[in-house]
């Protein structure tokens, strides 16, 4: 991803609303040349290989120019000495240099260097590149993907320089009409507090609040915000609103996409699970237990006038289906809210809500079975709870199917 830095965005004044920049057709040449520079320079420092894409994207817009080498850079893989062992043969070369100081001819130095790393460079800037090789600007080009293309680096310049937006966002809404599964998923594999509510229609909305809003550590949020809006462009029908504030004491702008704008992205799917409690605890369960299914299928609960969707969902196989929520480590506002929300939800599925311990007393209070954990949520504490909601042990069964979001085109409905 591209830093703050090298972010480029058009701002329309009457309006107050910004726009991130966008590469056009004519740019696709210099983009050709760009590659062809870094795959030209297999083996050179990587000082030596921005300078060269530099040269040429020299007809690209300057501003530009440095967002699409970061780009670049992305894409190649280099090579440098990994650890401490480099800097350890760099002092021994000083400490030797010492003992003969001062050295004041060229060829002085070099018996020092061969007796380190085996030869001697000829020239000053050869010498440095072979002290230095751990240093950023000596990494070595070691390869570029034969498969990356002009239209490739294009699209990762749109997709960036929109992300790059999002450090300063402070709320962001996404109105979903379809693949809202996938868009819920990403939302939470990308730890981003948000609620969900409809909205008119058939839309659905997500209302993330924003890196300067309520948390302390805002840019690894913001951040947050750029990976969500990478799977978000690979869903369909979805118009987002964002709320930026690129300084303090300036008025907040608003930036729009929607899934027309024709963004894309190339970054695989994240993980499946949100966090490592949630992986460890699927693992520990796995796919069926003593007549328990553990699916990651959505539903949607009612909480009032907004929705819930439970992190996992238990089908027992006489037809019991129980709701798992888990509320981990957040901001003590957010916690509040959470429970809040839970309080009200007056869907016909049970629902089992686990808690931090130091919570537990507050949770207590919910309209649920509350399930106390430490490190990890335990199976002896968990089946008990899930077993008494079967009709055979005396609950009264549902009524009625609980709303699940439809699986995306191709997708386990069961995940």
């Amino acid at each position: 991803m591209l830093t703050k830095a090298q972010r480029v965005y058009h701002w329309n004044r009457p309006s107050n609303s910004i726009s991130s920049d966008r590469l056009e057709d004519d740019s696709v040449p210099l983009l050709r040349s760009g590659i062809a520079a870094y795959r030209g320079q297999i083996g050179r420092s990587l000082g030596d290989v921005r300078n060269a894409a530099r040269a040429a994207l020299a007809g690209l817009r300057p501003d530009r120019v440095e967002a699409v080498v970061k780009l670049l850079d992305d894409a190649a893989r280099y090579e440098w000495p990994r650890g401490a062992r480099q800097a350890e043969r760099r002092l021994r070369v000083f400490d030797a240099a010492a003992a003969r100081h001062p050295i004041l001819e060229p060829d002085a130095a070099r018996p020092i260097l061969e007796g380190e790393f085996g030869h001697a460079p000829a020239s000053h800037a050869e010498a440095a590149a072979l002290l230095y090789a751990d240093y950023p600007e000596y990494h070595r080009l070691a390869a570029f993907p034969e498969e990356y293309t002009a239209e490739d680096l294009r699209a990762d310049y749109d997709l960036a320089q929109a992300q790059a937006l999002l450090y300063d966002a402070t709320r962001i809404e996404v109105d979903a009409r379809a693949d809202l599964r996938h868009i819920v998923q990403y939302a939470r594999l990308s730890r981003l507090l948000h609620r969900l509510e409809r909205a008119s229609g058939q839309d659905h909305r997500l209302t993330f609040d924003g890196p300067n809003s309520i948390l302390r550590r805002t840019h690894a949020y913001g951040v947050d915000f750029a990976k969500f809006l990478a799977a978000l462009v690979q869903a369909r029908d979805w118009r987002m609103r964002a709320t930026i504030m690129l300084r303090r004491g300036w008025r907040p702008a608003t930036f729009t996409l929607t899934s027309a704008d024709g963004l894309r992205s190339r970054v695989p799917a994240p993980r499946l699970f949100d966090s490592g409690l949630e992986e460890r605890f699927a693992e520990k369960f796995g796919e069926t237990r003593d007549g328990w299914r553990l699916c990651r299928e959505a539903l949607l609960l009612e909480a009032g006038e907004r929705l819930v969707v439970p992190d996992f969902v238990f089908r027992h196989d006489d037809g019991t289906v129980v709701a798992l929520e888990i509320v981990g480590y957040w901001t003590p506002e957010y916690l509040a809210e959470k429970l809040g929300k839970l309080a009200r939800v007056t869907a016909d599925v049970p629902m089992i809500v686990a808690v931090r311990k130091a919570w537990a007393l507050k949770a207590g209070q919910l309209p649920a079975t509350v399930l106390p954990f430490g490190a990890g949520i335990a199976l002896k504490d968990l089946m008990p709870r899930l077993e008494a909601f079967r009709p055979a042990q005396g609950h009264r069964p549902r009524r009625r199917h609980p709303r699940s979001i439809p699986a995306r085109d191709g997708a386990d409905p069961a995940r």
